[in-house]
C-alpha cells in the first residue's frame, strides 16, 4: 500500500527528509529553512512537526504547524513527495482531526500563493475559506490568507 496511513511527531532524525522535499524542484512554491532553524523550531513547543507514512512506515511527506494564539493555529507548511493521488489530502485532513479533537483549535489558517492552483483547490476542498491577502510576505507575489473553522458538532 502507498497511500497515507498514519502520522507521527517528527523526530531530529527526520529533518534530512524534511529538507529534501523542501528543496525538490517540484516544490516551487515552498520556502526553503536551514537545518538550524528546524531544528530550533522542532524543539519549540508552540511548532508541531508531522510526519506522513503509508503502511510500511515509509516517510512520504511532513507537516509544520505554529500555535498563533488561543484558539488559533497557523498551518506552516505541507508536502509530499507524490502529488495527484490524493494522500496529502488524507494527510491533511488527518492534521486537522487531531488539532480539532486533541487540542483547543478552533481556527487554522495558512497563506497560499495565488497562483498555486493546485493547493488552493484542496484546501478549500477540506474547508478552508479565503478571508484576506498578502501583498508584503513575498515581494511581487499575492497571497491568499484562508482558515478552516473547527466543525460543528452534529
Amino acid at each position: 500500500m502507498n497511500g497515507f496511513h498514519t502520522m507521527r511527531a517528527a523526530r531530529e532524525d527526520d529533518l534530512f527528509f524534511v529538507q529534501a522535499l523542501e528543496m525538490d524542484p517540484a516544490n516551487i512554491f515552498v520556502h526553503s529553512w536551514s537545518e538550524a532553524t528546524h531544528l530550533a523550531n522542532l524543539h519549540d513547543p508552540s511548532y508541531h512537526y508531522f510526519i506522513a507514512e503509508n503502511a510500511e512506515a515509509t516517510s512520504f511527506g511532513y507537516a509544520i504547524l505554529r500555535n498563533d494564539g488561543p484558539g488559533r493555529v497557523e498551518w506552516k507548511r505541507i508536502i509530499v513527495a507524490r502529488r495527484g493521488d490524493g494522500i496529502g489530502s488524507a494527510f491533511m485532513k488527518a492534521v486537522l482531526d487531531h488539532f480539532f479533537t486533541q487540542h483547543d483549535t478552533n481556527t487554522i489558517w495558512l497563506d497560499v500563493y495565488e497562483k498555486n492552483d493546485r493547493a488552493r483547490h484542496v484546501y478549500e476542498k477540506l474547508g478552508f475559506v479565503e478571508i484576506g491577502e498578502d501583498l508584503i510576505k513575498v515581494p511581487g507575489e499575492r497571497l491568499l490568507i484562508m482558515e478552516c473553522l473547527r466543525p460543528l458538532p452534529a
